[in-house]
């Protein structure tokens, strides 16, 4: 979290724990399937890989709807989106979920169901396969 991020829990007087630096999967894994939710407020991303991390472990979602952001947090499937930079409206997405468990838990169900029907390492695989060979293919004309 840092320390911007200790500054605005303590300003906000929520309950914060500092896991530090995470390098190994496993633990990784372990803290996000520890979560509720996974917010993600950024202002500027394309196809983040922290949010497939959270699909993987079943932790829905919450971001803002920014560039690619939207293939991965699929409203009311994986997770809720919030008007881009608008902080109450990531506020309410982040309330919502967290006042109702059984759509938490659905939604925790289809996070974990699309990363490994659509996210696996032997699909990405095939789809690069599948590029180069079309890579190939084109420049060999």
């Amino acid at each position: 979290m840092g320390p911007a991020g200790e500054n605005l829990a303590a300003a906000v007087d929520v309950q914060t724990i500092t896991l530090g630096y995470i390098g190994s999967d496993r633990l990784k894994a372990l803290a996000y399937s520890a979560a509720d939710l996974f917010i993600f407020p950024t202002r500027a991303d394309n196809f983040p890989i922290v949010l497939q991390e959270s699909m993987a472990c079943g932790t829905p979602m919450v971001s803002f709807n920014i560039g690619g952001v939207s293939e991965l947090v699929r409203p009311g499937i994986t997770g809720l989106l919030a008007k881009p930079e608008d902080p109450v409206n990531l506020a309410s997405k982040i309330a919502e979920l967290l006042e109702d468990d059984s759509l938490r838990y659905k939604m925790s169900e289809s996070c974990r169901s699309i990363a490994v029907e659509e996210y696996s390492i032997e699909l990405q695989a095939q789809r690069y396969i599948a590029l180069y060979k079309k890579a190939v293919v084109s420049f060999d004309r």
